[in-house]
Formats: structure tokens, sequence, C-alpha cells
């Protein structure tokens, strides 16, 4: 099975021809793409109607199945991030973000959030079953210091952690999609978090907006991993496709 990344420039405002461009983009990487599953980076687009627009050329054009995941950007704050899922030749909302922090993780948030993964976060393609994170919903798990691993945030809280344990263990692939790239201060808390969620012969895959001069060190250095990356079983992966274009960067993984 094939998985596609795709990470685009991100810009503060989205004027007209911009936003056709990004428009016209995501409808051609998903008419031509020979992956099964394809996930953007967030904040792709803006109205729901951009999407629906979409989709009879794709169920015109596509030779097989695709299923893809994207956010929009509806309005501003939490609520405007709306995540999409195309699958079966429609595209459906499956939630928004419930929080980005790790000071915005308390029972009542952790409760909201594994209630809408159970309800619409969890999907298949070709047989294997994934979960979607938005984020810094990632920060659901707290970094280990010095040990390279994350845990459970909220180790009080039991139960909750017990479903979110259930969840992980019923799942093949996590994916993070994210707004920023996690640099700085966050790259090792990130990266232990990925790891730990690819363990157990998991896959877990992220890509970003990408800022300044990102995408010109991604096409200057193949090995350039502060845009996109896929993890398994706790080792970085190396893509079997990279491609870019002035707006955006593509990798493609295969997995089993």
């Amino acid at each position: 099975m094939k998985i596609q990344l795709v990470s685009f420039h991100a810009y503060n405002r989205l004027s007209a021809k911009k936003r056709l461009d990004r428009y016209s983009a995501v409808l051609d990487i998903l008419s031509h793409t020979d992956a099964d599953f394809v996930m953007f980076s967030e904040w792709v687009l803006k109205n729901p109607s951009d999407l629906t627009s979409m989709e009879p050329a794709l169920r015109k054009f596509r030779k097989k199945p695709v299923t893809a995941l994207i956010e929009l950007k509806e309005k501003k704050g939490l609520n405007g991030n709306q995540m999409y899922l195309f699958k079966d030749g429609v595209w459906r909302n499956i939630g928004c973000q419930v929080f980005a922090e790790s000071s915005e993780v308390n029972e009542v948030n952790v409760e909201l959030l594994l209630d809408e993964i159970q309800k619409y976060r969890l999907f298949e393609v070709n047989s294997l079953r994934f979960l979607c994170l938005q984020c810094g919903e990632n920060n659901i798990m707290r970094s280990v210091k010095g040990e390279d691993r994350a845990v459970f945030r909220l180790q009080k809280y039991a139960n909750l952690k017990r479903r979110f344990e259930d969840i992980l263990s019923n799942v093949d692939v996590v994916l993070n999609p994210t707004h920023t790239p996690w640099l700085g201060r966050f790259k090792e808390p990130f990266e232990s978090r990925m790891k730990t969620f690819s363990e157990k012969k998991r896959y877990c895959f992220t890509c970003t907006q990408m800022k300044g001069k990102q995408l010109e060190n991604a096409r200057n250095n193949p090995k350039d991993n502060s845009t996109m990356k896929g993890m398994h079983s706790r080792r970085l992966m190396k893509p079997i496709f990279t491609n870019h274009d002035k707006d955006y960067l593509i990798q493609s993984y295969e997995i089993d």
C-alpha cells in the first residue's frame, strides 16, 4: 500500500488567485496520484464548497479508489480547524481540533477527544486501520525526559488512559498533520511521541505547512525531514518517491 504526504507553503492570507491555484493543485494531485492514501498538511483550503465542487471530477478521472485527509481553516480558533476525509468518492467532515497545547490537556478535553476519535477519526484503507490526531492533539502524550519515549499525559485518570491505549492497540497507522513545524525545543518531544505512536509495528506519519526557506531546503537536501516524515517501529522511514512544485512538496511511502 502506498501513502503520499503533501506539504504546502504557508501564506498568512490566500488571495483569490492563490486560492484557485491551491484548489487546482489539490485536484490535480488527487486526480493523478498512484497512492492509496494521501494526507495534506493543515490549512490547505478554506471552504467546504472547494471540496464538494471537486467530487465529480475525482469520480470521473480516478482509475482506482483513493482516500485522502485534508483540513480546512473555515474560521479563527480551534473550532475552525475542520478535518475532512475523502472516501468512496465523497468528502465528509470528521470533526475539529480539540486542543493545541499541553496546558489544554485536561480530563474534559481528553474525554472529548476520545469521543471524537471513536465517532469520526478511525477509518480503514485497504484493510489497514487509521487514526488521525490533529496537530497539537499529540499532547495527549507526554515525553519522558531523557528516555526518548512518551506516555499518556493524564496518568491519574486510569479510565481515559485505558481508552486511549485500547484505541492505539487497535490501529495500524497514526496520522498527525500539523500547522507549523515542530522545531527548536519542540523537536525532541514531538519525535519521541512519533516514535511511541509507531511502536508495536505501527506506522506514524506527519506533514506540516512550510514556512520561509523550508521548501527550498527540502528541494536541495533530500535528507531534510523537517516538513514531513514517516516512522515504523520507532525507525525513520525512507520515502520511495519525492517531488516538488513551486508551492508544495510530495513524498510517498510504501507500507504493508
